[in-house]
């Protein structure tokens, strides 16, 4: 579930961006009203994890991490791309699709064997039409040696 944050000096343009009139969503506030001035109306404020997480790293820690979780995914791509699986997708965030190389098992049993093994985490996905394996590093706490782990149940479970 993704969430996200609009931060503007001026509050015109935050109400022009997100500005809804409908008959079941009356309103008589005349000032900034957040229930006219969200994507999401009466749904849950997802945004409050982004700004939480913001207001406990500061940007300072919140691009550390996204630095660190692009660097793990750019080392894990390399370690793969060096024992021949293949690339599928061109992303500069912390999601990687490969696909195994030739005469592998399916990518579902590839899944399958990694889940069982219970080293890492792995997905099955599709990515512009293929089948691909979805790696995703975006916890806090995963490290070098995290992705060198995955690397190798990856490969054990050809």
């Amino acid at each position: 579930m993704g969430c996200g944050m609009f931060i503007t000096r001026s509050p015109q343009v935050l109400s022009e961006a997100f500005r809804v009139s409908t008959d079941f969503m009356p309103s008589s506030v005349t000032q900034l009203d957040p229930y006219l001035n969200t994507v999401q109306w009466s749904r849950r404020f997802l945004g409050l994890r982004l700004f939480l997480s913001l207001g406990a790293a500061g940007w300072d820690g919140y691009a550390t991490h996204v630095e660190r979780a692009s660097a793990l995914i750019l080392s894990i791509g390399r370690q793969l791309a060096a024992r021949g699986w293949s690339i599928a997708n061109d992303s500069q965030l912390a999601v990687l699709c490969v696909v195994p190389p030739p005469g592998a098992p399916p990518i579902r049993e590839i899944v399958r064997r990694v889940l069982d093994s219970g080293r890492a985490w792995v997905a099955a996905t599709t990515c512009e039409g293929r089948e691909v394996l979805r790696i995703c590093a975006t916890h806090g706490e995963a490290s070098l040696a995290d992705g060198e782990e995955l690397v190798a149940a990856l490969t054990a479970s050809l």
